[in-house]
């Protein structure tokens, strides 16, 4: 029992490391459900290992279940995906939709550049309207 305390209490010293992971609680319960089972299964000299092995699984499926490893540094960054109702949607020629498209586009382009434009002259000049 003193061991599976000690456990617990370097389970809880090495979580708190983490203090700002969501996943902290569920390898803490984990941690301390898996050595409390390996507590229970194990026998003689190979409790100690049990012990161990338990509290180091229960860590690693708690902070899983807990959802801490979802953003992992490898992960791609979510786009958001705009889903509108174009303008040129109404035309069934496949020619004469794009062209539309196209021209709404540079329409676009162009409110975004003078957007730009007045943002940079009320910034640098300190002419905001």
């Amino acid at each position: 029992m003193k061991k599976l305390l000690l456990v617990g209490v370097c389970l809880i010293a090495l979580s708190a490391c983490q203090a700002h992971n969501p996943s902290t609680g569920g390898a803490v319960i984990g941690g301390l459900t898996g050595g409390l089972l390996g507590n229970t299964i194990g026998k003689g000299d190979g409790r100690t290992a049990a012990i161990i092995g338990g509290a180091i699984v229960g860590t690693i499926v708690g902070a899983e279940l807990a959802g801490g490893n979802r953003n992992r540094s490898h992960s791609q960054p979510q786009q958001r995906t705009r889903v509108t109702v174009g303008q040129c949607n109404h035309i069934s020629n496949a020619g004469v939709r794009a062209a539309c498209e196209r021209g709404v586009a540079e329409r676009d382009r162009q409110r975004q550049q003078q957007a730009e434009d007045l943002a940079y002259q009320c910034g640098r000049y300190g002419r905001c309207n």
